[in-house]
Order: structure tokens, then C-alpha cells, then sequence
């Protein structure tokens, strides 16, 4: 299957995932051109920088000196990507494995039906063929936090029912994305204080102001095998959400939104400090805590948009 001249693919990596072979062999075979899969080495060491040079020498490799996490990673690929013309950009984590060598063609064509849409996605398994990630999302809302929350807790299958129908959502999960060329031109890319998480909202939020549209495509597409480690409830990714989530309340606008998940987030905090039974994991809720407390404070009562990368400002390691 070849792709329409005009289709690149852009995958970023930190560091030598154990799928990253398979991810940029998958994605390889479907390309029209090599040069037109665009891998970000964003800031890793030297062997994952041999390693994707010496196993595919004629894809376009776009070499970081620094991690500045996933935002600043994938921009830069696109705007490799812009700046050869395309007119459309697939993004994929590297974590990622193809399935199904059609699914790109098959969201071109739905972009043909949906010449408003700036963000094309389409259906995701989790890990093996068995499950499927939910890539339809809401903007953040603390009242549709509220009422949902319980419901997920007590029946989550109803949230896990494979979905049939194309058509319009809030925004995409950024793990498997098709972006129209033309509409990052007018709108701009990711904003790259987020670091990660919480992007892909601000990114379609933005996107909906200038008039375009998020759309998801019932076609399977890929493998996301996501790592089981590194999602603790005091681990970087975590203080990134978190983060994120009121950093995008006040880009919004929703100040008191942004003050409400803040306050909700730093009581959950306690609440684990106070049921831990380990004296160990007790203190790296605590440092979460004092990291999280001084970066709300900053954001909500101070100039909360004028943040350096959070890695470096609240002492977090990068996982």
C-alpha cells in the first residue's frame, strides 16, 4: 500500500524503547518514501541514536542535544514535516506497533469527508488485539469528573465498549494522530509547557477556536504497548498531569476550576501520605506533595504561565 506523496510520519523517542525496532519497521513499511517516516531522537544517549542510523539509513532522522519531553520532540518532527510541504502529518509513540498497513489510507480518506477536521484518529488496541484504549476524550470538566468518576469506579466495562461510529469528540489521545497540514499552519503546533500530558486537549482546544474539528475512525491501527511502571501516583508522570490539568483550567480561562482540581489534587496527596503503610513510599508522597503544593501556588497565585521545563524547576526525575 502506498501513501499519498504528501504523508509524513513522525515518531519521537527519549530513549531505546524495546518496541522502537518494530514501532519504525512497521511505520517503514508503509511509507511511500523512507525519507517520509521522520524519527525525533529527542535528547537520548549515543545507542539509540546508532541504533535507529544503522537499522534504517534512509528515513529522515532529526537529532535533539536534549530531552525537552514530548511536546518539544514531536514539534520538531512536524516541523521538518511543514517545512518539506506535506499535507498531512501522522504522529505515533514510539511505543507503538502497526497492525494494520491500510489505517493511514483509511483516515486520508475520511479526511476527504471531513475537510474541517484538524485531527484524525483511529481505533487503538492496548497491548495485545484483546483491548482497545479509549482515544475519545473529553475536555478536562470538574463536573463531568464528578459524575463519571463513580460510575467508572464501580462499572468500568461501560467505558470500555469498542466503538462503531465515526464522527466528531472532544479531542484525540496524541498516542496515534493524523494532523491536516494546513490547520497547524494556522493554529500552531503544541505548546511545548506542557512537557507532556494534557497537550493534546490544549492542542484541540485551540484547534476548535480557529474552527476545526477533532474526528475519530473506527478503523484499527496499532499496538499501543504502553509500560506498566512509571505511572505511580508520585511518580514525574504523574506530577505532570496533575500539572498540566490546571495549567490547561487556566489557559481555559476556568480559574476556579483550575483552584478546585488543585485543591482536590493536594487533599488526594494527603489522603495517600496519611494510608501509607511504607515509610518509603510515605516520603516520596511527601516530596510529591511539597513539589506539587509550590507549583500550584506558583500557577494560581503567581505568573502561572511563565513556567521553565518542570523537571528542572521542582527537582523531579524524568522516568
Amino acid at each position: 500500500m502506498n501513501l499519498p506523496n504528501r504523508t509524513a510520519i513522525v515518531v519521537s523517542a527519549h530513549r531505546p524503547y524495546p518496541t522502537i525496532e518494530t514501532c519504525l519497521r512497521g511505520f517503514q513499511s508503509i511509507v511511500d518514501r523512507k525519507e517520509d517516516l521522520i524519527f525525533v531522537n529527542n535528547g537520548s544517549s549515543a545507542p539509540l541514536l546508532r541504533l535507529v542510523s544503522g537499522m534504517f539509513p534512509d528515513i529522515t532522522l532529526v537529532n535533539l542535544s536534549r530531552n525537552d519531553l514530548f511536546c518539544a520532540g514531536y514539534n520538531a518532527g512536524i516541523r521538518m514535516a511543514l517545512d518539506r510541504n506535506y499535507d498531512f502529518v501522522l504522529i505515533a509513540n514510539a511505543d507503538t506497533e502497526v497492525v494494520n498497513p491500510s489505517f493511514i489510507s483509511e483516515l486520508l480518506a475520511a479526511a476527504g469527508r471531513w475537510p474541517k477536521a484538524a485531527f484524525l484518529g483511529p481505533l487503538v488496541y492496548y497491548r495485545n488485539r484483546e483491548s482497545i484504549q479509549n482515544t475519545r476524550l473529553q475536555f478536562p470538566s470538574i463536573t463531568h469528573n464528578v459524575i463519571h468518576w463513580i460510575p467508572w469506579r464501580l462499572f468500568p466495562g461501560i467505558y470500555d465498549r469498542v466503538p462503531v461510529k465515526e464522527g466528531g469528540v472532544g479531542f484525540l489521545n496524541g498516542v496515534c494522530v493524523l494532523c491536516r497540514a494546513a490547520a497547524l499552519r494556522e493554529f500552531g503546533l503544541m505548546d511545548e509547557q506542557y512537557g507532556g500530558y494534557v497537550e493534546d486537549a490544549d492542542w484541540s482546544w485551540r484547534a476548535r477556536k480557529s474552527g476545526w474539528s477533532s474526528v475519530f475512525v473506527p478503523i484499527p491501527s496499532i499496538i499501543h504497548h504502553e509500560e506498566r511502571e512509571g505511572y505511580e501516583h508520585f511518580s514525574f508522570k504523574s506530577f505532570l498531569l496533575k500539572r498540566n490539568t490546571v495549567l490547561w483550567y487556566l489557559k481555559a480561562g476556568c480559574r476556579a476550576s483550575a483552584l478546585a482540581y488543585a485543591l482536590a489534587s493536594i487533599g488526594l496527596v494527603w489522603i495517600r501520605i496519611l494510608s501509607a503503610q511504607n515509610g518509603s513510599i510515605r516520603e516520596k508522597h511527601q516530596r510529591f506533595l511539597r513539589d506539587l503544593t509550590r507549583c500550584y501556588r506558583r500557577m494560581i497565585l503567581g505568573s502561572g504561565l511563565e513556567l521553565s521545563k518542570p523537571s528542572e524547576e521542582w527537582g523531579l526525575q524524568i522516568q
